[in-house]
């Protein structure tokens, strides 16, 4: 006798896309000798720091950065090591090394003379027995004019490519604290993220490595300024024990794609004594960290205490007070909605037999675009306040366009909800 009249064998719908998760993140690093158990370029998924050790070295970059996302519950995240390639050149002084960008780990160096780094297009001459190197450009000064033997180390930076297939979101330069050595990798992995519509970590040295307060606030903007983005979220490392860079990235991976790390209740394991209010500033004080130098560029976000909370203040990015993506959440955002949008349009063409060239296809395509937001706008917690959507009428369209069966035009505006950074008020007390 059957159980049931009915029998009904559910399968998943053909052709759907697989939801994103926005917030998948990488550790990249690099090696002068291959990994006892994976290949240079490789990209891997872990869920445990003792699997990258096993793969790639105990005490490796890539295992220290793991050990951070693993403490922060991150679940799964991606490595790639790519090789760092040995080079010895003779340079003419005012010229450029054959290969770049140089690598600021391994750290170059100089036959009888010490290698100090420059932001500078070409660098200023240094010191009497120095040779100074702009790791991007590759140019190279010498303090006395003569020629310069510099043995360097570069990458290849398009093995990164397969991140961009896997998604990736978020990146961090594996157990790296960035100083004027590390402008070359970092330009290299900004331009890359900015095409595949990622955010950077960019965690800067240690503030109490420079003599004062003035050098390390320098050296924090001409690091932070050379890699002007909105996809950038500098900070001081503040004598974090293990990777600061890995330990941010951690919260960017356990929280929403608009995450802002300022005020962010769990706080972050820094010291925090070091810089006094007066040069912390705000996004819109130039000469101060946040501000930026006298031009405004460079803003880098300091480690502070609030509350008892260690936190990022203001999570401003590399872009400068004047720039709409001033704030590293926006950006992000900005992010998030094209990726909904993209996988939303994608699954309506697969899944739909035709989207024809009539209202109807125009009401599709909104109320497409409307659902795959409908999420996200106007909680407490959603990312945008409001988001209108305009889709051009049949007769806005070209012939052209209709020949080649492309709906251009459509434009959706989005307004951020944001996060208050500071309270003011105006209060009058009678007694």
């Amino acid at each position: 006798m059957p159980v049931s009249v009915v029998d009904i064998d559910l399968t998943a719908e053909i052709a759907a896309l697989p939801q994103p998760t926005f917030t998948d993140v990488a550790v990249i690093g690099t090696a002068t000798a291959a990994p006892p158990n994976a290949a240079f370029g490789e990209v891997n998924r872990y869920g445990s720091a003792a699997e990258v050790a096993n793969d790639y070295g105990d005490g490796s970059d890539v295992h220290e950065s793991s050990k951070e996302l693993e403490g922060r519950g991150v679940e799964e995240w991606m490595v790639v090591v790519l090789e760092a390639v040995e080079e010895t050149e003779t340079i003419d002084d005012g010229n450029a090394v054959s290969t770049t960008p140089v690598l600021g780990d391994p750290v170059p160096t100089a036959a009888a003379r010490d290698v100090v780094f420059s932001t500078e297009s070409p660098p200023a001459a240094p010191d009497n027995g120095e040779v100074a190197i702009n790791t991007d450009t590759g140019e190279v000064t010498t303090d006395d004019g003569t020629s310069a033997d510099i043995t360097y180390y570069h990458a290849d930076w398009t093995r990164l490519d397969r991140l961009g297939e896997l998604g990736a979101d978020r990146l961090h330069r594996a157990n790296t604290q960035a100083g004027r050595e590390h402008i070359g990798t970092y330009d290299e992995l900004v331009t890359w993220a900015g095409g595949n519509r990622a955010g950077v970590v960019l965690p800067i040295k240690d503030g109490t490595t420079f003599a004062d307060t003035d050098a390390a606030m320098t050296a924090a903007h001409e690091t932070a300024g050379y890699v002007s983005s909105g996809d950038v979220l500098p900070f001081i490392a503040m004598e974090s024990s293990g990777d600061p860079g890995g330990e941010v990235l951690g919260q960017l991976a356990t929280n929403d794609p608009w995450f802002d790390p300022f005020f962010d209740g769990d706080g972050y394991g820094f010291a925090n004594d070091y810089f006094e209010d007066a040069v912390v500033g705000d996004p819109s004080t130039a000469e101060t960290f946040e501000g930026g130098d006298v031009n405004g560029d460079g803003p880098v976000n300091v480690v502070i205490n609030v509350g008892g909370t260690t936190v990022l203040s203001n999570s401003v990015s590399t872009a400068g007070a004047s720039s709409n993506y001033q704030y590293f959440d926006v950006s992000m955002t900005e992010s998030y909605a094209a990726e909904i949008v993209e996988n939303a349009l994608t699954s309506l063409r697969l899944r739909e037999d035709r989207v024809p060239f009539t209202q109807d296809g125009r009401t599709m395509i909104s109320s497409t675009i409307k659902s795959a937001f409908a999420g996200d706008v106007g909680g407490a917690d959603d990312p945008f306040a409001e988001v209108s959507v305009n889709v051009p009428s049949i007769d806005q369209l070209t012939d052209d366009e209709k020949a080649n069966r492309v709906w251009s035009g459509i434009s959706i505006e989005g307004t951020l909800s944001g996060n208050v950074h500071e309270f003011g008020l105006e209060m009058t007390v009678t007694v």
